[in-house]
Formats: structure tokens, sequence, C-alpha cells
């Protein structure tokens, strides 16, 4: 057993003559479609894929060939080749033959033009994305760059937002159902804006966020969202769905890392400005209601004396009213007086008169008296008591 254990150069080298005999890997045309596609001095570093398999290509000097796009469907001519040191197979390709927008390529397009048509992508239907938020929801992989690139840049600005993290695949098979079901729990949260971030990758990497029923969920969100997928130049129709598109994480963050400091110094100049604007209303009030009071005053002096002559005339009436009606009363007084004096018995007792009672009962007749009955008789001075000794 121990005999046959290699090391790594040789199990490499050997895979590697392998590929170098074998003539059916060599000088061969493979078709696909074109996935992540970039040039670096003069080389051109690739994927080739058709709906089931992908293989990563070369294409050293590739300016001597055709130069494609991603997604284009294209024939690559060249050799399986088995790069010994690195332990990677590539294929190196000598030339490249554009066939046209590759398949997948066309039914993204065929999608994007479904959902246009529907609407999902009108501004109409796009929410405005908070200006000061205070909870926030990423829905990413906790172990990506992506966190933390945003808590970094989020944080040199606002230590007072809260970053809450959704733990999602963000790449390969089902990677759209996780996000789904994330973005359909953290919407009943109350969140305030929820951002769905990536970092760049291959056109593949990315499909996930293509995906039709990522796209209605995203739309049929009540919270405001941000799509942050890849770089720049990708554009997914999840960034076309989404409330607001960020170029990049790192530009999503920026969008909702207000200042705190900024905003309190704002804050204070609103508060100053607010100040300054109710004390010169006070001040306008105030010398509007000085000129109302002063204009009262006069009003009020002015009626004053328009009416102190009618108040005068009505006081004299009035003094000669109870003068005349005085007078009235003094006359009368007088005439009862009069006729009072003229009644009083004690006037006619005055000339001689005496008024005689019995028992407390005026004598008017003789008759009503006998011999020897008590009487008392009165006059104006006094008053006497006698006995009567004869009646005729």
């Amino acid at each position: 057993m121990e005999g046959n254990i290699l090391n790594v150069t040789t199990l490499n080298n050997y895979i590697n003559s392998i590929f170098r005999a074998e003539e059916m890997l060599h000088n061969i045309s493979v078709a696909g479609e074109i996935s992540g596609f970039k040039v670096t001095k003069g080389h051109a570093y690739f994927t080739l894929k058709d709906e089931n398999c992908q293989i990563a290509c070369n294409c050293f000097n590739c300016a001597k060939t055709y130069i494609p796009k991603d997604g284009e469907s294209v024939v690559l001519k060249g050799s399986v080749d088995y790069y010994a040191k690195g332990g990677r197979l590539n294929f190196n390709v000598d030339s490249i033959t554009s066939i046209g927008k590759g398949l997948l390529a066309y039914k993204l397009e065929l999608l994007r033009a479904q959902l246009t048509k529907e609407g999902l992508f009108d501004l109409a239907y796009k929410k405005p994305i908070p200006p000061y938020p205070t909870d926030v929801c990423v829905i990413t992989s906790f172990s990506g760059a992506v966190i933390k690139d945003i808590k970094k840049t989020v944080r040199r600005k606002n230590d007072i937002i809260n970053i809450y993290i959704k733990d999602v695949k963000v790449q390969g098979i089902d990677a759209h159902k996780e996000i789904i079901s994330a973005l359909d729990t953290v919407d009943k949260m109350n969140f305030d804006v929820i951002i769905i971030a990536r970092g760049g990758g291959s056109a593949e990497d990315l499909m996930p966020f293509n995906e039709e029923q990522l796209v209605r969920a995203i739309f049929r969100c009540k919270t405001p969202v941000i799509s942050a997928v890849g770089h720049e130049s990708d554009v997914t129709l999840c960034d076309e769905v989404a409330d607001y598109r960020a170029a990049t994480p790192t530009a999503a963050a920026e969008k909702i890392a207000y200042d705190v400091q900024e905003f309190k110094d704002y804050i204070l100049y609103c508060g100053k400005r607010m100040k300054s604007a109710l004390d010169s209303a006070v001040a306008l009030k105030g010398k509007d209601l000085n000129g109302k009071v002063n204009l009262i005053k006069s009003q009020v002096a002015l009626n004053f004396s328009q009416n102190a002559n009618k108040i005068n005339l009505y006081v004299q009436n009035l003094k000669n009213i109870m003068d005349k009606k005085l007078a009235q009363s003094e006359g009368k007084y007088t005439a009862a007086l009069a006729r009072l004096t003229a009644d009083n018995p004690l006037g006619i007792l005055q000339k001689g008169y005496w008024y005689v009672s019995k028992n407390g009962q005026a004598i008017l007749s003789s008759k009503d008296l006998q011999t020897g009955d008590n009487v008392s008789l009165k006059t104006h001075d006094g008053q006497l008591k006698a006995v009567i000794t004869e009646v005729e």
C-alpha cells in the first residue's frame, strides 16, 4: 500500500499526460454561452456554459480573435488543458466565433419583456427610501465580505442605525428560494428598509437574482427594498423591480447612512430658524394687537364723546320727570295732611268736646248709659273717670 503513495506533483503530471495523449481533447470545437468574460493584460478569461454544465476557458492574446459579450452564444476552437501546477482543468481557446445571443440570455430578455408589460418595473410603484431609517435588514450571506463592507460604511457616519442580518445563500441552486423566504419573513417585521445584497460574480453567479419568483416577491413587498447585487455594470431583474438600485453593496450603505452629526446640526439649525420665525411672528402679532387695542380705545372714546350729550339729556329728562313726580306727590301729601288734620278727633276735642266710653266702647247715644255706669271722659289734654248719676 505504501508503495502506491504518490505526491501531488506526480499525480497532477500523470493526469496532465493523460489529457495530452487524448487526441479527442485537442483541436476541437465546443458550442456554448459566454459568461463572466474579462480581459487581463491581453488575455481573456471566461466561462462557457449550457443549461447543465460549464467549463473554465482561457484565450491567450485574445486580440487575435473575436471578442464576445456575456450571454452571447459562440463556438470555441481549442484544446482541453490540465494545468498541473494549479490542479485546474481549462479549455485553452485558439479562436472564437459568434453564433448569436445565447439561449439563457434570450430567455432572460423574454422574461424582462413580460414583466415590463405587466408593469412590475414602473416608477409609479417605486416606494421612497426613508431619508433617516432606524431599523435596516440586510438579506445576504453572513459569511461574505458584503455585510462587513455595509457595516463599515454605515458606521463611518452613523452609529444609531440598527443593522439586522438575514443569512441566506446568494449563489447556486435554490438560492433564490432562500432569499424569497427571508424576504417574506422580514417584510412583516416593520423594518424601515430591506437591502438585498451580494458582491460581484459571473453572469451565472447572479442568475438567482433574475428568477421570476424573486422578482415578484420583491414587487409585493410592503417595505422599501434596495437591490445591491454585483458590480455597477451588472444589472439584474432584481435591480429593476426594487424601489432603489444601488450599483454596489457599498453604495447601498451610503444610501441609508445619513451623517448623524449633520442631522443633529440640521435639527439645531431648524430649531433656530423656527425660534426666529416665531419671535418675528410674535413681534408682528404684538404690533398688530397694540394697533387694534389703540383703535378700540379711540373708538370707545369717540363713542363715549358722541353719546355723552345723549346721556346728559337723558339724565336731565329723568331729573325733570322725578322733580315733577316729587312736586305732584308733595301736593297730594299736603292735601291729605289737611284732610287728616281736619278729621283728627284731637282737633275736635281741643274745641271743648269730650270723648265718652264705657268698657272701651264709645258712647254714641244717651240711651247707652244708665244711672251708676262708670264711664271714661277723654279730652285733648287728659282723661277722667266718672259715675252717671242721672240720665235725661
